[in-house]
């Protein structure tokens, strides 16, 4: 199982389904299954995004939740990986979806689908790009997203 680690807020706004494209300043080969990895870090500019934008900050309160209370640490879902999009290419988003993502120039936008949550996280430690989940904590998620 291949992961990727994102910064809070915008592991759990994937696995609310507000953010359908992770835009990144690189581009990958893979498509398929991909865990979506929750950081264990708190950033000053990542709780600025989610305390003081207007949209992010409504989608957290939306569903209790807060900067601080968002699940780190570990993988919260799985999703599917499509199409690569040049952000360039990216006129009609939505505010939200603009909101939750980086549409600068020379960056690209990953088409996420099929998301699947998971019940609560999976301990994991994260890592930079791509990286290959240890197969204990695969196990994991496999048995957590049967349940």
């Amino acid at each position: 199982m291949k992961a990727i680690s994102l910064i809070q807020p915008y592991a759990t706004l994937i696995m609310l389904g507000y953010k359908s494209y992770e835009t990144r300043s690189w581009t990958t080969k893979h498509r398929g299954p991909l865990a979506i990895a929750a950081s264990a870090g708190k950033p000053k500019w990542a709780r600025e995004v989610a305390e003081k934008d207007p949209i992010v900050s409504a989608l957290l309160a939306k569903h209790s939740l807060t900067f601080d209370t968002l699940p780190r640490g570990g993988i919260v879902g799985t999703c599917q990986v499509g199409e690569m999009n040049p952000t360039d290419g990216f006129s009609e988003l939505s505010d939200t979806e603009r909101a939750c993502g980086d549409y600068g120039p020379r960056r690209w936008a990953w088409t996420l689908y099929d998301v699947r949550p998971l019940p609560r996280l999976v301990g994991c430690k994260g890592a930079l790009s791509i990286w290959q989940v240890p197969d204990a904590i695969a196990a994991l998620v496999e048995h957590a997203l049967a349940a």
